[in-house]
């Protein structure tokens, strides 16, 4: 009992601490910032100043140091900003910012048009020269790279915590089966944050730049093809299905050579973007038609088996039944709850149900964690707290399908507040005074009440599985949200350390996007599923591969009202090329070998990819030089 009790108390005194920690860095976002001289304060307003001053203002009061009244003289002749004219520079590229006097920097990335961002809510460019003296510019790094890493920690967990079980939830709504559901929505789950960074890097590129959605696309691709396959190669040889690894390997090749065309061009016309998507909707055209031929000749082949054995008729009905796919993903039983003991929940208030569930830690596990699991599980409570506070979640191997109704509640409201101000839609005003965000709460109060007034706390409701379509729709914005923030962070570290956007999205956002994937398909493989992990080492980076360029060109298309100019290096030419080798490698090795996934195959692949990051770098160093 009193385990139980200081179990209780100290969920109870997390859930307080970590309150307060986000009430003081909310004043402490709001506090304005001195400014000695105001002609050269750039005012960011919004929300956006809201992010910089929540990254920056518990560093200014001991970190910040004034420029001793100087006034910050304009550049030289031959600089890139002169004494008479203080103005946007709008040809001047955000790298040059090392050009400049370490004095003059500040100013440079102000009045550059390609150092501000479209996407996002925090400049980092302007967080790392103008909040911090040239001298800590080191440790504005330091704090950006923790800042990027909590980021991603988030984008993995929005997807696999909060995206992923609500497309499962919708998949099994809708009733659809296994293979659908694979190559459609589960697809999506698991590329969404490829899909979002690609989309957030060609909404933010300059002059058609879009080097990092392109070497975060094909960065992921090759690392996936080559060092994930080999790694389950490598783990656990086995025999590859024939028709669908083939199928797999042939769609990606001809999407790797279209987008070759493509770049080669220089330009993507908006049907051409479009055809992208149509192409991914012909491969799954092509899955279900082919998984339906396939499952039509396997209940012929048993019907004559039955025909010739008489076997026994209940097993003969199993057995056609089991052939064919028309069971709901993840079985039926949608609005079966599972089983919990009465006693259990009398136990419980309502109320520490409710702080239990916006809990960010697992108290429950939490003497069992060691150091590195502890520190994990605190350095991403904060981002936890919000998700849970903002985006719901339907489960339905979890007790009540995951039903609070305090908490569902709330998140009605706090949902659509948080989406509006997210999208910056919230922002805007009607009637030039009335803000969007204000309507946007009303309204959610509103669904709130109504939750509230027609459930229950201990039974779900019958429109419970409606929460899955708001939680996905939250999910949707929290991954795009923090993908922008992701990619304007690598986009500063490139600016900084004058690496091409190619290189960032090859390394840092290919290996961050795709280590999911290496955890969860060498697992499958260790558990005795290599042929599930070895599919998604194929399916899944070709759609990610064509809705990645497919959806932000289309919508890069349709707002220009022209076909998308493309700044395409010779780094960009490298990927594709490495990219369609490591497809040719397995088109060609594995039939060869029988369709025997073999380590010295699983060698092989993690060579040529050693071999792929070997020439880039030499390319991005210069050794390497070849005009475009």
């Amino acid at each position: 009992m009193i385990v139980a009790q200081f179990s209780k108390t100290k969920s109870f005194l997390i859930t307080t601490l970590i309150c307060v920690c986000l009430y003081y860095f909310c004043c402490l976002a709001f506090r304005a910032p001195v400014v000695e001289n105001e002609d050269k304060f750039r005012v960011e307003g919004g929300s956006k100043f809201m992010m910089r001053g929540l990254l920056s203002a518990p560093l200014m009061s001991f970190l910040h140091q004034s420029k001793d009244g100087d006034d910050i003289q304009g550049f030289t002749t031959g600089a890139l900003l002169t004494d008479s004219d203080n103005a946007t520079d709008d040809s001047s590229d955000c790298s040059d910012v090392h050009k400049a006097n370490k004095s003059q920097r500040c100013d440079f990335v102000q009045n550059t048009d390609d150092c501000q961002i479209d996407e996002g809510f925090i400049n980092y460019n302007t967080f790392v020269y103008c909040d911090f003296d040239s001298s800590l510019v080191p440790l504005a790094l330091i704090i950006l790279f923790v800042w990027w890493l909590f980021l991603f920690i988030g984008l993995a967990v929005t997807a696999d915590d909060y995206f992923c079980p609500a497309l499962a939830v919708i998949s099994k709504t809708l009733r659809l089966s296994h293979n659908i559901a694979g190559v459609t929505f589960l697809a999506f789950g698991n590329g969404a944050p490829d899909i979002f960074s690609a989309i957030a890097a060609i909404g933010n590129a300059k002059n058609g730049e879009a080097g990092l959605a392109f070497g975060a696309l094909f960065g992921a691709g090759v690392f996936v093809t080559a060092v994930v396959a080999g790694t389950i190669a490598i783990i656990h040889p086995f025999d590859a299905m024939q028709r669908p690894f083939l199928r797999d390997v042939i769609f990606y090749l001809a999407a790797v050579f279209w987008t070759f065309v493509v770049m080669w061009d220089k330009e993507i016309s908006e049907i051409e973007a479009i055809g992208f998507i149509l192409m991914y909707i012909g491969y799954v055209l092509v899955v279900v038609v082919g998984r339906w031929y396939y499952q039509r000749t396997k209940k012929a082949m048993l019907i004559a088996e039955i025909n010739v054995t008489n076997d026994d008729d209940d097993e003969i009905k199993d057995k056609i039944s089991s052939a064919g796919e028309r069971e709901p993903l993840l079985g039926n039983g949608i609005n079966k709850p599972n089983d919990s003991s009465d006693s259990e929940e009398g136990e419980t208030s309502v109320w520490r149900e409710f702080l239990s569930a916006i809990t960010p830690i697992d108290t429950e596990n939490w003497s069992d964690m060691g150091v590195i699991k502890k520190t994990y599980e605190v350095f991403k409570s904060p981002l936890v707290f919000l998700l849970i506070i903002t985006t719901p979640v339907v489960d339905y191997d979890e007790d009540k399908h995951k039903w609070n109704r305090y908490l569902n509640s709330l998140q009605c409201t706090t949902g659509l507040v948080f989406a509006s101000l997210a999208t910056q839609l919230g922002t805007k005003t009607l009637g030039g005074s009335f803000p969007v965000w204000v309507l946007v709460l009303i309204i959610g109060i509103c669904l709130s009440l109504l939750v509230f007034c027609t459930s229950q706390n201990d039974t779900p409701p019958k429109y419970h599985p409606v929460f899955a379509f708001l939680g996905f729709l939250v999910a949707v914005i929290w991954i795009y949200s923090v993908a922008n923030e992701v990619v304007n962070i690598l986009q500063t570290f490139g600016v900084v350390f004058s690496i091409s956007n190619a290189i960032l999205g090859l390394t840092l956002l290919a290996w961050g996007n795709s280590i999911g994937d290496l955890i969860a398909d060498t697992v499958m493989a260790r558990q005795g599923y290599p042929r599930m992990g070895i599919s998604a080492c194929f399916g899944g980076p070709l759609f990610n591969l064509l809705l990645g360029i497919g959806i932000p060109f289309t919508i890069g298309t349709i707002k220009q009202g022209q076909s998308y100019k493309l700044s395409i290096t010779f780094e960009e030419y490298v990927l594709a090329g490495f990219l369609a080798l490591s497809l040719l490698t397995s088109l060609v090795i594995v039939p060869l070998s029988k369709f025997k996934m073999s380590r010295p195959y699983g060698i092989t692949l993690i060579i040529l990819y050693v071999v792929f990051l070997i020439v880039a770098l030499l390319t991005e160093t210069s050794v390497i030089d070849v005009k475009v």
